[in-house]
């Protein structure tokens, strides 16, 4: 197997990722700051965004690496937590469409990235489910996968930043 090409392109999944909450397509706007760290819709549903994503997304970007979502929702809902939570200004791509096939949404990243230089063994995908990084891994076999859950891979951003430099 080749040495692994060093990371070009981060892509990140949101629901249990960014955010703890488990459903963005579920929220009801409008929503509410109630913290720097915490949004509430309409009906009082708190999400909390990840200790340390902010710190992740600005030493990422400022390292030059790009940055990319590959979220399975209703694309206008996770754009209000992303805005709501002032995220969406890191992102050099937004992929959000509302269909389980992250391997379609993969494809599609890739074809935006490569004429900036980016190709598939300079992927590094995070996603809290197991079976979505395997629809991944089983089209695109040398993007590296990380299971973002506590008994994933990775569970904390500060250790993902290291993860990403190596």
């Amino acid at each position: 197997m080749p040495a692994r090409a060093k990371i070009k392109l981060v892509v990140l999944d949101l629901d249990r990722v960014l955010w703890d909450y488990h459903d963005a397509s579920s929220i009801e706007p409008p929503l509410s700051r109630i913290g720097d760290r915490i949004v509430a819709d309409s009906r009082g549903v708190k999400i909390t965004l990840r200790k340390g994503v902010r710190e992740f997304l600005s030493r990422t970007k400022s390292s030059g690496i790009f940055l990319s979502t590959c979220s399975w929702n209703d694309r206008d809902k996770a754009l209000m937590l992303l805005r709501a939570f002032y995220l969406d200004k890191y992102f050099d791509y937004i992929m959000i469409e509302p269909h389980p096939e992250k391997q379609e949404m993969m494809r599609r990243i890739l074809d935006h990235f490569r004429d900036k230089g980016v190709e598939e063994c300079d992927v590094l995908f995070v996603d809290d489910r197991e079976d979505m990084l395997e629809k991944v891994k089983a089209e695109f076999p040398c993007i590296k996968c990380l299971r973002f859950h506590p008994r994933g891979d990775v569970f904390d951003f500060s250790e993902l930043i290291g993860r990403v430099n190596k």
